[in-house]
């Protein structure tokens, strides 16, 4: 099932997202139960890029006073989330549209936004196949037509080298795997997960990855997985760490009781 909700919406509805899959598999149950969502100013930043990118006719995002200073900030605050507007500082605010720029001088986001069939932060629901658990997505663009989802990732490093780390760090891996999968479950032709990636630092360099077929099938496993766990949690209604009472931390392996004499004497032992 399709909907258009708003961001506040969809995120009160209790299906499993991927960032719930993330929180379990990353740290554990007890923290994504006891989860206080935040929000800050990068935060607010990345949604403001992606409001610029996505929806620029929407006029979501405000060009608010010079600092969040004193009752000014607190009252445009106010008003703009009445408006479900973004409010930004003035320097934010300039930041996000140059970076907003960046993403769309870039000739595969701007194939991409150019779509006939895009789909902008739609909400999606549906049944997962293999766990019968009820789930969640919201993808960023979405082009039926060709199957394609992609995500903007505002990030430190859009490079070849760099943004794989970025993977490995926040499980991106298995936003991706999640999305094709909670998609394709909705009767939806889902192929491609592409994520866009801009740099919050000048000169916002863009880079486009796409995760392989190995990587994605690995971590569509992990998906499973966890959505077993939250399932198996939520029916006996127990979310611990899974940690032991006490851990037991051992010497590293890289650390060893060598003096730099004995390593040296090694060395030099022939």
């Amino acid at each position: 099932m399709k909907v258009k909700l708003t961001n506040q919406s969809y995120h009160a509805h209790p299906a499993i997202s991927s960032s719930d899959v993330k929180a379990v598999y990353k740290t554990s149950l007890h923290h994504w139960k006891n989860k206080v969502r935040k929000e800050s100013s990068a935060f607010a930043l990345g949604s403001a890029v992606h409001a610029m990118v996505l929806e620029p006719d929407e006029n979501l995002v405000l060009r608010g006073p010079e600092d969040r200073r004193g009752n000014k900030w607190k009252e445009a605050v106010l008003e703009a989330d009445l408006d479900g507007k973004i409010l930004l500082t003035e320097g934010d605010y300039d930041l996000a549209e140059r970076i907003a720029a960046s993403v769309r001088a870039h000739p595969v986001a701007a194939m991409y936004l150019a779509s006939p069939s895009l789909v902008c932060e739609a909400s999606f629901f549906t049944a997962d196949p293999e766990t019968g658990v009820t789930i969640k997505c919201r993808p960023d663009g979405y082009i039926p037509d060709a199957g394609i989802v992609f995500d903007i990732k505002t990030t430190t490093t859009a490079s070849p080298d760099g943004f794989p780390r970025e993977v490995v760090k926040y499980a991106y891996d298995v936003q991706a795997a999640f999305y094709l999968r909670a998609l394709r479950a909705a009767g939806y032709e889902a192929n491609q997960f592409v994520f866009v990636c801009v740099e919050k630092e000048a000169p916002h360099a863009v880079g486009v990855h796409l995760l392989t077929d190995r990587y994605l099938h690995r971590a569509d496993a992990i998906v499973t997985q966890t959505l077993e766990k939250i399932r198996n949690a939520v029916a006996v209604n127990d979310f611990t760490t899974g940690w032991p009472l006490i851990n037991h931390i051992d010497l590293p392996r890289w650390q060893t009781d060598q003096t730099e004499e004995d390593v040296f004497d090694e060395q030099i032992d022939f």
